[in-house]
Formats: structure tokens, sequence, C-alpha cells
């Protein structure tokens, strides 16, 4: 695997420990952890990435929950997924296509068989020659998790616009840094273990916009709500309560609409 491919991991393992909590109900992830033939102790194990990830993965969640109800027959696609298990955590159901690199892929299918709705693709996000494999839809829900940083922004803008024109409307939701939470990753990052680098970071939605018709940044949320600093205890509620103050910033989840060019 790729140094990006390798920090699939460690969300996986973070899933997986607060799955085991009650935090986040994922028993596939718990599933993988004890089976995978890999070393965790290869990637950061803190309990505070751990429920950082399980808190982002929740918001994503979300995003598939009201996407679903809104579009019943929209199409959903998951973009450096990993070992991910969203489609099983979220039951819709609506057509859903998962992507990653060819090696993730064929790991993924140890646990994520493909049936008449769920696809896999074995592809890297660039170039978008994998989308001539699927399906044409009104409605598309495009998911980045944990992807934008290995990515440029010319990579990202080329992304973008392959997706407004194949698509009647895509929404398309992805976590990116800040440009100075990403200089400060070449200091202390979990991507570091696995020497994966950085490469996007943006400050302002207006980054990725063009002069191209139909592109809107419709919301840039933090990570850590209220809602879920609620549903935590004793220190770990302390803790995130104070990062939520200051670093929801650094690191941000941002929502663009796309009106398609497709006919």
């Amino acid at each position: 695997m790729t140094n990006e491919s390798l920090t699939l991991f460690i969300p996986l393992y973070g899933k997986a420990m607060m799955s085991r909590e009650g935090f986040l109900a994922d028993e596939t992830a718990e599933k993988i952890v004890s089976e995978v033939d890999f070393d965790f102790a290869k990637v950061d194990r803190s309990r505070k990435l751990a429920i950082y990830m399980a808190m982002r993965a929740a918001l994503y969640d979300g995003y598939v929950r009201d996407f679903a109800a809104e579009h019943p027959d929209g199409l959903i696609l998951q973009l450096g997924v990993g070992l991910d298990s969203r489609v099983r955590r979220v039951p819709v159901s609506n057509p859903w296509y998962d992507l990653d690199f060819p090696e993730v892929i064929a790991l993924r299918r140890t646990y994520f068989p493909e049936d008449d709705r769920y696809h896999l693709i074995g592809a890297p996000a660039l170039p978008v020659t994998w989308l001539a494999d699927i399906p044409k839809a009104a409605h598309a829900l495009v998911l980045a998790e944990g992807l934008s940083m290995y990515l440029s922004e010319g990579d990202m803008r080329v992304l973008m616009a392959a997706l407004q024109a194949h698509f009647g409307h895509t929404t398309f939701i992805f976590d990116a840094y800040s440009r100075s939470a990403a200089k400060l990753s070449a200091l202390k990052n979990p991507v570091n273990a696995v020497k994966a680098r950085i490469d996007f970071a943006m400050d302002a939605p207006e980054t990725l916009l063009t002069d191209t018709q139909g592109m809107r940044c419709a919301y840039a949320t933090g990570i850590i709500t209220l809602e879920a600093i609620d549903r935590l205890k004793g220190t770990d509620r302390l803790r995130f309560r104070f990062m939520g103050c200051f670093g929801n910033g650094f690191y941000r989840i941002f929502g663009y609409e796309l009106e398609g060019k497709a006919e």
C-alpha cells in the first residue's frame, strides 16, 4: 500500500475503540481491527484521536441520512473510503459506490462484498476516468472523508468540475486543514507515522470557487459539536470542550453544492 493508503488504519482503529465504548456503533470496525493483518502499533492510537475520528465519522453519517431522506433514489459515492463501514452504519436503500486504490479495494472486498446496490471501484481519485463506471444521477452525494489533504488545490478543482459535469446536482462534502494547521502538521500529525504528506489546505470556502456557474459553498463547520461533547464524560468532555473552543477553525468540514452540466 502507498503511505497515503496506510492512513486508513488510523480512523479504523479510532472507530473500533469508540464502538467498544458505545460512542459510535461500528461492530464491523471492531471485527476488522481484530482480524486484519496490520500492526496497529505503527499508527497513532491515542484516545484523543480516536474520539476525534469517531466524531468526524458521526457527522458524515448524518449527512448520508439527511441526503437519503431527501433523495431516496439519489446516488451515494465515497472517495478514499478505506475500510470505513458507513454503508452498514447507515442503512439506506440508495445506490452506493465506494472508491479507493486497487490494493485497498482488494482488502475491502474481504469485509464488504458487492451486491445489486453496493459497488466497489479500485482506482485513485484522480484521474477521474472512473466516473465512466458510475451512472449519471439527478442527485448525488459525494463524500471525501480524510482525502483532500493528499490532493492538491488543482486536483480538488478538477474533481469538483468532473462531478459537476457528470451529475445533475452534486452535494460534495470533504474535510480540510487550515493553512496554519497544515504547517503545524509537519511537527505533529498522526499521518507522520506512516510518512504520508499533507498537500492541500484552505482557509476560506472561496478557495475552490471559480468563475464556473453553479458552484457554491453551503456550509463550513467544525468537527467538535456540542452534541458530541455531551456524549463524553469526565476529562474527555473537558478536553473536547476546550478543543472545540479553540481548534475547530484548524480543521473543518466543507459542503459544496454543484449544479450539474449533465444533460
